[in-house]
């Protein structure tokens, strides 16, 4: 299996939590509930490696288009990557399963807008080695 970035986008209010320890513990469960109700749509995916960090300033240049952009980075197979369907299948698994670390999470504030966008990053965790 080959690790791939994942890119979902989510177009409504989606306030991360303020406090560090209280957003590291409850934003797993709200991506995940956002997730099971197919409201992160996925944009894009690549192979981690060949992956551009640049492609997200694609998603995140309008906080009124996107108000949340969110990266899982996650080991695929091949019967993974044959629909959009599975590929978001599979980091849904991956989230219920608890084989995904939050690695990042911070918000944009576009004050010409009055916007925030939430910017999210979920990586494999190491011991996490399930297949859908």
């Amino acid at each position: 299996m080959d690790n791939y970035t994942m890119t979902f986008v989510y177009d409504g209010d989606f306030d991360l939590p303020d406090a560090p320890a209280i957003r590291d513990r409850e934003l797993p469960q709200m991506v995940l509930e956002k997730m099971e109700q197919g409201q992160f749509q996925l944009v894009d995916f690549n192979l981690s490696e060949n992956y551009d960090r640049h492609i997200i300033d694609t998603y995140i240049k309008d906080p009124a288009l996107h108000r949340s952009v969110l990266e899982i980075r996650l080991d695929m197979s091949r019967s993974d990557m044959k629909t959009r369907e599975a590929i978001h299948a599979r980091c849904l698994q991956a989230m219920r399963d608890g084989g995904l670390t939050l690695s990042r999470a911070h918000e944009n504030d576009d004050p010409e807008q009055g916007l925030l966008q939430s910017l999210i990053v979920f990586e494999k965790k190491d011991s996490y080695s399930a297949t859908a």
